[in-house]
């Protein structure tokens, strides 16, 4: 019988074969604009996901906690921007008055660590169309505040090509707003499930007046997205909006 050990030793391994043989997919979400905004760019969130569980051999989010666990995550996080940049420059080559769209990729606590990534990141962004924008960085807001050090450096690199900030996990709370203050984000996510529709206006109107957009996530309902209108939210996710879909 094939031992818990084992096995986690058995996928680590594949997995760290499927990052060299470029074996993950890329799939995308969008986040809406909730205000008439004429020739604003799509905007959406990257996702990552391995082949096999596309193919239904492994459970959703099965290789996570294993490259966690193998110290994994932050070559996963690379392959990431190594590949979006590639899928980028191949849409450009294409139709070359593409409207390239904000691109949030999520980052591991773990990758806060790595302090080569801001300077790999750079490299692919100066050699592709991911600047001025078209590529942002969501971090869990409490990861954001333990390795505030981390990304402030992360943010020096890359926010000369226009790269941005998304703070997820905001509360609304006292504590969020004073973690706000330093890691200076050009957007935070509130999870509607997480937060009364009461503080929503609250919320907006705190961060509109630092110059902080909001988005918020998990909208399954056309009469959430009025109520997050009416609170002048900015941007609004969820399957309600759309579906998460292959890149």
């Amino acid at each position: 019988m094939v031992r818990e050990p084992e096995l986690q030793k058995s996928l680590a391994d594949r997995l760290i074969a499927s990052l060299q043989k470029d074996e993950f997919v890329l799939y995308a979400q969008s986040i809406l604009p909730l205000a008439t905004q004429g020739g604003e760019r799509p905007f959406q969130e990257i996702f990552v996901r391995f082949k096999e569980e596309d193919a239904k051999l492994l459970p959703p989010g099965t290789f996570f906690p294993v490259l966690e666990e193998a110290k994994l995550l932050p070559y996963l996080d690379r392959w990431v921007a190594n590949r979006l940049a590639r899928w980028v420059r191949s849409a450009v080559g294409i139709k070359p008055d593409w409207a390239i769209p904000r691109n949030n990729v999520n980052l591991s606590e773990a990758t806060l660590s790595d302090p080569g990534y801001g300077q790999y990141v750079c490299r692919y962004v100066d050699d592709s169309y991911l600047s001025d924008g078209a590529l942002g960085f969501e971090i869990a807001l409490d990861s954001a505040v333990a390795h505030e050090a981390s990304v402030r450096k992360l943010m020096a690199e890359v926010r000369q090509y226009g790269c941005s900030l998304t703070l997820s996990g905001f509360d609304g709370s006292k504590a969020s707003f004073s973690g706000l203050k330093d890691l200076a984000p050009d957007y935070i996510k509130i999870s509607i499930d997480n937060v009364a529709a009461s503080a929503l206006p609250e919320i907006s109107q705190k961060c509109q007046e630092v110059g902080i957009k909001t988005i918020a996530e998990h909208v399954e309902s056309g009469q959430t997205l009025q109520h997050l209108r009416d609170s002048r939210i900015d941007y609004a996710q969820g399957f309600d909006i759309s579906p998460v879909m292959p890149l």
